[in-house]
């Protein structure tokens, strides 16, 4: 089994990018902390949202936010221009959420909020026709 949890902060503004073949791909890093005062210890994960989570992860989520991210651990390998041999953890997310232990969940961006809205309202159907 290779589930993964974690809460943390948005280290940088997610980036979305379309795959070759238009699927939607957002990335961005959670740092998570563990210790106390002088012993504290921060752990950077490398996040990836694919499909329609990932562009509501761009719209939702900015850095600073606190998230909590349910996924797998994905190990990317790949070789350096020197010819090095590397791995890399991330993690496919499969859900994407605000955290609200230490704020409430409202986006600090208006626009991004009002497209979010705009975006719902326009899915709607109208009170004229509701069939």
């Amino acid at each position: 089994m290779n589930n993964v949890t974690i809460a943390g902060k948005v280290g940088q503004q997610p980036e979305l990018r379309y795959t070759q073949g238009g699927m939607p791909l957002c990335t961005f890093g959670v740092g998570t902390t563990s210790g106390k005062d002088d012993k504290k210890k921060t752990t950077w994960h490398n996040v990836v949202a694919f499909g329609p989570l990932g562009e509501h992860c761009s719209a939702s989520i900015q850095k600073g936010s606190t998230v909590i991210i349910c996924g797998r651990i994905d190990v990317e390998e790949y070789e350096t221009k020197t010819g090095e041999k590397r791995k890399a953890n991330k993690i496919i997310a499969d859900e994407v959420g605000l955290s609200l232990r230490w704020a409430p969940a409202f986006s600090e961006d208006k626009s991004k909020f009002e497209n979010a809205v705009d975006m719902l309202t326009t899915a709607l159907p109208s009170p004229e026709d509701p069939f």
